[in-house]
């Protein structure tokens, strides 16, 4: 049987129309660069990072032994195969000068990151209480999230998970911000499929806490398998967990995505035949927060009076 797919407007409802608290989970496409504008650069822009990183060395073998590591690599594996080059050739540390160096790249003249439309959105939409969030978890290394939270004078907490650790919660009344992968001045930050893949109990249960007592919202996220994926594989063979996920696709087009990523409906059998989750097509963050931040005429008189 196929899956259901509804559209980005089902979606702005939905968290809308939610009253209690919300999980989003964000991948890289929130912070990236969009049309030349202000963020982080693409797969590709890191990938010409760290092959800069490469030359700098002035061995010409080290060259070529790059080039010849990622030939063999298919394109979605690129970027861990280039870093997992950089951990054996140069160690760690290398790994975290490239990663500093990419997100100062998005750092204006006079010291300030330059934030993405799509991270001012989602900010003003949680300021306008157009919607609640509680927890963020993203797999992002870059801090555009905290620094427009700064901007917009909202209080939040900020975690560095790499080391394998209960995730602090309710610590107080702001917003959890949770960087599976660490962040980029942070120290150690995880690239590379065996990073990645390595179990990582605390956390992963601490994840499962998560996804079972709010709305968790998906966008922006490839799905690799990392602590996220895994511990959802755990809560939703829990028939006893009344979790609810939204899980957006930037892809439009439903066989596509069906046929791409039947690893991941695989891994959501159980959700699916609760109707636990629910899957949304053709969504971009850069115009879902676009409408997600958008406030109604009575909203604004609400605003207005509360200001």
């Amino acid at each position: 049987m196929p899956l259901e797919f509804h559209l980005e407007r089902l979606l702005v409802k939905r968290i809308k129309n939610h009253k209690n608290g919300t999980t989003f989970l964000f991948g890289a496409a929130l912070s990236q660069a969009h049309n030349g504008g202000a963020g982080i650069p693409n797969v590709d822009g890191v990938l010409n990072f760290i092959e800069g990183y490469v030359q700098k060395q002035d061995d010409p073998e080290d060259l070529s032994d790059y080039q010849e590591e990622l030939k063999a690599a298919v394109p979605q594996e690129k970027y861990q195969q280039a870093f997992k080059f950089i951990a054996g050739s140069y160690g760690q540390s290398a790994v975290n000068e490239i990663v500093r160096s990419v997100v100062e790249s998005n750092i204006d003249d006079n010291g300030n990151h330059c934030i993405p439309q799509a991270v001012k959105d989602f900010v003003s939409g949680v300021k306008n209480k157009n919607f609640r969030v509680d927890n963020i978890v993203t797999t992002n290394f870059d801090t555009l999230l905290e620094e427009e939270f700064n901007n917009q004078g909202i209080p939040y907490n900020s975690f560095s998970v790499v080391a394998d650790t209960q995730l602090p919660n309710k610590i107080n009344g702001n917003i959890n911000i949770y960087h599976l992968h660490g962040i980029w001045n942070q120290g150690d930050t995880m690239h590379t499929t065996s990073q990645l893949q390595q179990s990582r109990a605390r956390i992963e249960m601490s994840l499962q806490n998560l996804v079972g007592d709010d709305l968790v919202v998906i966008m922006a996220y490839g799905g690799w398998e990392d602590s996220f994926t895994r511990s959802l594989a755990t809560v939703v063979t829990n028939s006893n967990a009344d979790y609810d996920l939204l899980w957006s696709f930037y892809e439009s087009e439903p066989a596509k995505i069906e046929y791409e990523r039947q690893d991941l409906f695989t891994t959501l059998e159980d959700a699916i035949s609760r109707g636990r989750v629910q899957f949304y097509s053709g969504i971009d963050c850069n115009t879902t927060f676009d409408k997600l931040c958008q406030v109604n005429g009575l909203k604004k008189k609400e605003l207005k009076s509360t200001s």
